[in-house]
């Protein structure tokens, strides 16, 4: 154990003490990280999917276990709500994830539109959930709309995690 304790210390008294990254390096990286946010979450999610519903059931040591329902990227106006469902990382300490529900930008709107935030707070037993994103109070209006997803306890720049997409269109 002592070893362990003892490389690790090494590693961080070498990184700190490693030379700075050049300013090109670090703008582009900067840039690729904006970009990585627009996209779908990778590594702390093993599975994760939009769907019209959820089923619930109990794996063997008896956890709630939440499986998507038609799974989709688009959705009828009338549909009541959007489930995001999802699977994580086995992990110490318990998760509290969140979602931004955005109408994007596009059919006259200069800018993706917020229209409310939903969470979920999954204790370190729980390795599935959903967040039920309820159609809005004017409806779903046909056209774009993006799930940025973060953890932690609050909304900043650095806890987004990615985001999704889905689509409206109009009931027949």
């Amino acid at each position: 154990m002592a070893r362990t304790t003892v490389a690790g210390l090494c590693g961080v008294v070498l990184l700190a003490g490693g030379p700075a990254l050049p300013a090109a390096v670090a703008q582009s990286s900067a840039g690729a990280d904006v970009q990585t946010l627009d996209l779908p979450p990778a590594g702390f999610f093993t599975s994760l999917v939009l769907a019209h519903g959820y089923k619930e059931s109990k794996d063997a040591f008896q956890t709630d276990r939440y499986k998507p329902v038609n799974p989709g990227t688009t959705f009828k106006s009338d549909v009541e709500a959007v489930y995001m469902v999802f699977d994580v990382l086995p992990r110490e300490n318990p998760a509290h994830i969140l979602g931004q529900l955005f109408l994007a930008k596009g059919d006259g709107r200069a800018e993706d539109r917020l229209l409310y935030e939903e969470s979920v707070y999954l204790q370190t037993s729980q390795d599935s959930g959903f967040i039920e994103f309820l159609r809005p109070k004017e409806g779903w209006v046909p056209g774009e709309y993006k799930l940025k997803i973060h953890i932690g306890e609050k909304i900043t720049d650095a806890s987004q995690l990615g985001t999704l997409r889905f689509r409206v269109v109009a009931s027949k």
